[in-house]
């Protein structure tokens, strides 16, 4: 990192006198304590997953934001998130890390007491910044998202750098309404270096990852670089600077049109798929604001400018576009029927909950990770009592409607997050990750207690109550099961005993 900062200091043209002043500051942005934990862990190769889960919740708000945008349609699947050791699996090790640092620094630096700046404006470009940088790099392949949105977003962090140690620096000068251009003219004019330099060598200081400092120097000049490894993401900076000064400037026009050419000369990206970018920013700022306290004002002029936009991007005639309307709906009619055939696959043909195929793979996939990350996994094995009598005294037919009426009460009582399906006969299987052995009794109880009480209507005139005995082992770090089979055997041994001691009961595995 002391490279950086050299090369930041030398060639990049921040002088001694400059850098004096800097350093003399005794308020010069900072990260919060959150922050400087997790700025820790991204220089710790030993990091996991659970160490960020413990960092992360000792800030209940940051915590509460990371499942809501876990949550949001940006990454939300068919399933709810609801704790946050979910929402680390879904964003991975950095993903978590960049967007816990986002919140923090933001909620940090949100709001200050000088006349230069107007906060919450900058902080409201930086996230149309922001979420332009990630939509830019999700169309030329990069895999990051989190960080492109963290570079996108402190990328004018040198602008509170410049207030706070020389705060005459913005005063009178309507800064935020202009374009880039002319403010990286002013500040080479008056400070004889600009706010992009100053917020790299900052960043350099915080020793945040090199591809970050990287990218935030070269935002206002790209071709410095066009030799890194990170030439791709430092475009995809400098991209999204322009498209956000196309939300808020005085000049969208004139923005969109600079944004249009060096789109399509550094990323390549063409004038149709920008207009796209544009659309899913619109959507994703109005979503993500709130998260960070931003206010955007009247969003109607979002909306109008990006309407404005698709009409000067895409040029093309009625036949084209009612084309690529109908190929997109033919797309999109594949794509769900694909879909659809897929979740035909992984569904039990009898009760439509998964079947044992998909149930091998995801308990082999939650057992890795309860083992790796030290997390608890409960497993049950659920039988039907007396199920052969229920075939015997009403036919294999209504065997069939007790089956199908017993999936649907156990996905019933079952959580979001366990997985319910069937192993095979009678028997059915319930995975409970993050469950340990006290939780998963309860979930237990509570099917016990539903198959008691529920009536299965088998025809107009005939009802029967089916109770289950149910087989229960739990992966914890007392309990270690070398594979899938063994955690199953244990389940299955558990299951034999409630049956032999009586049914309609518990037992739980004596590995425990």
């Amino acid at each position: 990192m002391c490279n950086i900062l050299n090369d930041l200091e030398n060639s990049f043209l921040i002088d001694d006198a400059l850098k004096a002043k800097l350093l003399k500051c005794p308020d010069l942005p900072s990260p919060p304590g959150v922050a400087i934990r997790i700025l820790e862990i991204c220089n710790d190769p030993r990091a996991d997953l659970a160490k960020i889960a413990e960092v992360v919740s000792l800030d209940p708000a940051l915590t509460t934001k990371v499942l809501r945008i876990a949550n949001s349609t940006c990454y939300a699947g068919q399933r709810k998130v609801e704790n946050l050791r979910q929402a680390i699996v879904i964003f991975g090790l950095n993903g978590t890390l960049t967007l816990a640092l986002s919140f923090s620094l933001v909620q940090a630096h949100a709001k200050r007491d000088r006349t230069g700046i107007d906060y919450n404006a900058f902080w409201r470009r930086s996230l149309a910044a922001a979420s332009a940088c990630r939509q830019l790099g999700k169309r030329v392949g990069l895999t990051n998202m989190e960080d492109l949105f963290l570079a996108g977003l402190l990328q004018d962090i040198g602008m509170l750098v410049f207030e706070q140690a020389m705060p005459e620096t913005y005063i009178g000068h309507n800064i935020l309404q202009s374009d880039h251009r002319a403010l990286h003219t002013y500040e080479q004019a008056t400070l004889e270096a600009d706010h992009a330099t100053v917020g790299a060598w900052l960043l350099a200081r915080w020793n945040l990852p090199e591809r970050w400092v990287t990218a935030v120097a070269a935002s206002h000049n790209p071709e410095a670089a066009l030799d890194t490894e990170h030439q791709t993401l430092a475009h995809c900076v400098a991209v999204s600077s322009d498209l956000a000064d196309f939300w808020w400037s005085e000049n969208p026009e004139a923005a969109l049109a600079r944004a249009a050419g060096r789109a399509e000369k550094w990323l390549h990206i063409e004038r149709e798929t920008l207009a796209e970018v544009i659309e899913a920013v619109t959507q994703e700022v109005e979503q993500t604001a709130g998260l960070f306290e931003i206010n955007l004002g009247d969003t109607s002029l979002m909306l109008s400018l990006m309407a404005q936009a698709k009409e000067l991007l895409i040029e093309r005639s009625l036949h084209s576009q009612l084309q690529a309307e109908s190929l997109s709906l033919t797309k999109l009619a594949l794509e769900s029927r694909t879909r659809d055939l897929e979740e035909q696959t992984r569904r039990d043909g009898l009760t439509g909950i998964y079947n044992r195929t998909h149930l091998d793979a995801v308990l082999d996939e939650e057992l890795h990770a309860a083992v790796t990350q030290g997390w608890p996994l409960a497993l049950a094995l659920i039988d039907l009592d007396h199920f052969k009598v229920v075939n015997d005294t009403y036919g294999h037919l209504a065997g069939d409607e007790v089956l199908r009426l017993a999936a649907q009460l156990l996905a019933r009582c079952s959580r979001n997050s366990d997985t319910a399906a069937r192993f095979g006969g009678e028997e059915f299987v319930l995975i409970m990750p993050g469950t340990d052995l006290q939780g998963a009794q309860v979930v237990c109880n509570r099917l016990l207690t539903a198959f008691r009480e529920t009536q299965h209507k088998i025809s107009d005139e005939k009802a029967t109550v089916v109770t289950i005995s149910i087989g229960l082992a739990v992966q914890c770090e007392a309990t270690g099961f070398s594979d899938t089979e063994a955690f199953i055997q244990a389940a299955d041994k558990a299951l034999y005993a409630a049956k032999s001691g009586g049914r309609n009961r518990i037992i739980v595995s004596d590995e425990q």
